[in-house]
């Protein structure tokens, strides 16, 4: 299990309509088009203390991105969009550039929704995101497959449930003189009862050509349930299990519950998670956290999570603000 952070404004389709954000402003060009403008500023003030004993500290952008979208009525019931996310650094820091981060291009309609591009891993959306309300203190997760060259089909909803399918067909180059396409395929669905969804996923994590002969190795897959509660209108309960198979045979498992309480202005939330290793010492990790809305579009969070020694990190606490517009 790895520490993931994830972009808060990830890209997101609904119903065939581009949104970079709740801020984003649409602008018609006629009667059938649309075209999507907005971004999120993300700054961070971070204290993090390694298991060596050192201390680092620093004011960082944590992602800062500009996205450009357009949606176009197709007829018959079909919209088609594209939308790319463009990075860079509000503070200056590194080398200046302004790149492309993600594209994806898709088609929605009463079938249900394509997708092509750098797509959010559907294992993520529906499992890993279940226990992380975090911007910055996400406990470690299971190593997925990489979103990019993502083909991904999201069902319509039929009744109480739901589901995804996700391919990542990439070309994977191991030596100087051996090519291979590289297959992943994750699965995703969703049961959902009232205030409570049931979800599961699968992500077999695709497969590597080895270092010599024409061979194929088989990545670790990655198996993942999750329980979303709304215990109230202000307050959600979730809990997620997952587990990640080794192709070395040392399996990992972590179970996570938190909760989240919306307080009007903001919210509170923690998790607390228990990792199990087959070779190798367990632990637990928590986090929590507050945001609060200082306006429409700003707001500012403090978080801290103690990590038990994942990937070197013991703890980090965190303050910071993020602009949407």
């Amino acid at each position: 299990m790895t520490m993931k952070n994830v972009s808060k404004l990830a890209l997101f389709v609904a119903a065939g309509m581009v949104s970079a954000g709740v801020q984003a402003a649409d602008f018609e060009v006629d009667d059938r088009t649309t075209v999507t403008l907005g971004g999120e500023v993300v700054l961070n003030y971070i204290t993090e203390d390694a298991t060596d004993g050192s201390d680092e500290t620093q004011f960082t952008d944590d992602g800062s991105i500009v996205v450009f979208g357009g949606s176009r009525d197709l007829g018959n019931g079909v919209t088609g969009y594209i939308e790319t996310e463009f990075e860079y650094n509000t503070l200056g820091d590194g080398d200046g550039d302004f790149t492309r981060d993600a594209t994806v291009l898709g088609f929605a309609g009463d079938f249900g929704e394509i997708q092509i591009g750098d797509s959010d891993n559907v294992f993520e959306d529906l499992i890993s995101d279940s226990v992380d309300p975090f911007e910055n203190a996400t406990l470690a997760q299971v190593d997925l497959t990489d979103e990019d060259n993502m083909v991904t089909y999201y069902s319509p909803d039929m009744g109480n449930f739901s589901f995804r399918l996700q391919s990542r067909i990439a070309d994977e180059t191991t030596t100087a003189n051996q090519t291979g396409t590289e297959l992943s395929l994750i699965a995703a669905a969703q049961f959902t009862a009232g205030n409570l969804s049931l979800r599961a996923a699968y992500d077999d994590r695709g497969s590597v050509d080895a270092e010599t002969g024409n061979a194929f190795e088989s990545e670790d897959e990655v198996l993942g349930v999750a329980a979303v509660f709304g215990l109230t209108d202000a307050v959600e309960l979730s809990a997620r299990y997952a587990e990640q198979s080794g192709k070395d045979g040392i399996d990992s498992d972590g179970t996570a519950v938190a909760i989240n309480y919306d307080y009007g202005m903001g919210s509170l939330y923690g998790a607390f998670q228990d990792v199990s290793v087959d070779a190798g010492e367990d632990g637990s990790q928590m986090a929590f956290g507050a945001n609060y809305d200082v306006a429409d579009g700003l707001m500012i969070f403090a978080e801290y999570g103690d990590f038990d020694d994942v990937d070197g990190d013991d703890s980090l606490a965190v303050a910071g603000l993020v602009f949407e517009y």
